[in-house]
Order: C-alpha cells, then sequence, then structure tokens
C-alpha cells in the first residue's frame, strides 16, 4: 500500500474508533430514536455507519445498484453490538482491498452505478469523508436529541 493510502487509512482508523466508542454510548433503548421526521432514526444512522467502508469498498469496485441494494438487505446490522463489530470488520475488508492494489489500479477510474466517476484513491478520500460526516451526525444526535455528553475524542 502506498504511504498516501497508509496516511488515509490511519485517520479512518481514528474516525471507525471513535464511532464505535459513541455507538458504546448509546442503549439499545435509544436505537429506534428518530430526532427527525424523515431522517435516520438513531439505530439507523448506526446501521449506516457501520457499512459505508464495506459499501463504499463495493462502489469502487463497481458494483451494481441491484448489487448493493442486497447487500444493504442482508447485511444492515439490528443491534448495537452489531452494528460495532460490523464497522470494524468493513474497516478491515477496506484496508484489505487497498492493500492488494498496485499503483496502477489506484488511479483507475471506476463510476458508480449513479454515474460518479472516480479513481479507486479517491473513492477511499470519499469513504474517510462519508464516516466522518456520518460520526458528525451521530455525535450531534446524541448531544441534542439524547441530551449525552460523550467523552469521546474525535479527532488526534
Amino acid at each position: 500500500m502506498n504511504s498516501y493510502c497508509t496516511q488515509v487509512f490511519h485517520q479512518l482508523e481514528i474516525a471507525v474508533n471513535s464511532t464505535a466508542e459513541l455507538i458504546s454510548s448509546i442503549e439499545e433503548s435509544e436505537w429506534d430514536a428518530r430526532p427527525t421526521d424523515g431522517k435516520f432514526s438513531v439505530g439507523e444512522l448506526i446501521g449506516h455507519i457501520a457499512l459505508i467502508c464495506e459499501a463504499d469498498r463495493r462502489i469502487a469496485d463497481g458494483s451494481s445498484e441491484s448489487e448493493m441494494s442486497a447487500f444493504y438487505l442482508a447485511s444492515t446490522p439490528d443491534t448495537l453490538e452489531q452494528a460495532k463489530t460490523e464497522l470494524f470488520e468493513s474497516f478491515e475488508r477496506l484496508q484489505a482491498f487497498y492493500l492488494l492494489l498496485n499503483e496502477q489500479q489506484l488511479h483507475e477510474l471506476c463510476t458508480s452505478y449513479w454515474g460518479v466517476t472516480y479513481s479507486r484513491y479517491e473513492w477511499l478520500l470519499e469513504t474517510l469523508v462519508h464516516v466522518i460526516h456520518h460520526r458528525g451526525q451521530l455525535h450531534a444526535m446524541l448531544v441534542h436529541c439524547l441530551g449525552k455528553q460523550p467523552d469521546v475524542v474525535l479527532f488526534e
């Protein structure tokens, strides 16, 4: 893996670990809390975050819309523990995938099923941003909707 990917994975690991800490501050009874009608519940957001690394890896590898729908249907976690397990396993699978790529493969362009084209390296950056974005949403839900004050360091 090239040094740029190594650095991105360092930041992604921080985001994954801090997200897991945020998840640990939630009670199962809060899973269904929905702060805003028509938006993710706490549990739905956690389930989405848990799958980001694997889902974005699949997208970067050319998965179709129907393949992604089947993946989400079969893989979305139903509990906090399942979500944490999937979050870590999804991160490990993403790392293993990128570890095998050579420089040419890293710069190969891949088009998502909705028509966006990025290099595989750009998809990795998008994955980092995606996790951090939703981690921020989760933190805001905990603080502003559930009245929690999670003592979680979000950045080094």
